[in-house]
């Protein structure tokens, strides 16, 4: 059997591109076969159905992007540290890999459901770290995963706006007032 790797990569990286250019509903299995240079019956050698490709692609980046959180979550140091450096590095995630955090913003409502809470899911990490944090005294107790939420709103609304035009620039160049948000909500 031949490897499908590299022509997979492929179709995966134009799919996401079209669809966040035009929204999902509007790219078709054709769309995506044109972009790569290929028949539409050939992408279903790689993928089962257009709905399979875009939930692959929404569960991948979203486990890759907690995977990476994880990381930080478990680094150590007081929690303020670590929170700023989730922030920083979601807010570089959304300007330096654009075209998946506006796809993972665009079809979250769509999987949110399905994640299983684990260390892979991003939610589920801030929502660890702000509880584990209350543990030990690091910011006032309260409900840990409305705290989390919290944060993830002043993290996750500008990033639509960016994605809406509502803001110009990038997230990384706000780090510091998101930061600076988060802490305030939480203490």
């Amino acid at each position: 059997m031949r490897d499908h790797g590299g022509k997979r990569e492929i179709i995966k990286t134009e799919a996401m591109r079209l669809f966040v250019e035009r929204g999902v509903d509007a790219v078709s299995v054709r769309d995506i076969a044109a972009s790569c240079a290929m028949k539409p019956s050939n992408l279903y050698a790689h993928f089962a159905s257009r709905d399979a490709l875009v939930a692959e692609l929404f569960h991948e980046g979203y486990a890759a992007y907690g995977s990476i959180l994880a990381g930080i979550a478990a680094s150590p140091g007081p929690f303020r540290v670590r929170l700023d450096q989730l922030v920083r590095e979601i807010c570089r995630l959304h300007d330096k890999d654009n075209i998946r955090f506006r796809y993972l913003v665009m079809t979250q409502h769509g999987f949110l459901h399905n994640v299983e809470r684990s260390d892979r899911n991003p939610v589920e990490v801030i929502c660890q770290a702000v509880a584990a944090a209350m543990a030990a005294g690091e910011i006032p107790s309260r409900e840990p995963e409305l705290m989390a939420m919290a944060i993830i709103g002043l993290i996750v609304q500008p990033a639509t706006g960016l994605l809406y035009g509502r803001l110009g620039g990038g997230l990384l160049e706000r780090a510091d007032t998101i930061v600076a948000m988060c802490w305030r909500a939480l203490s």
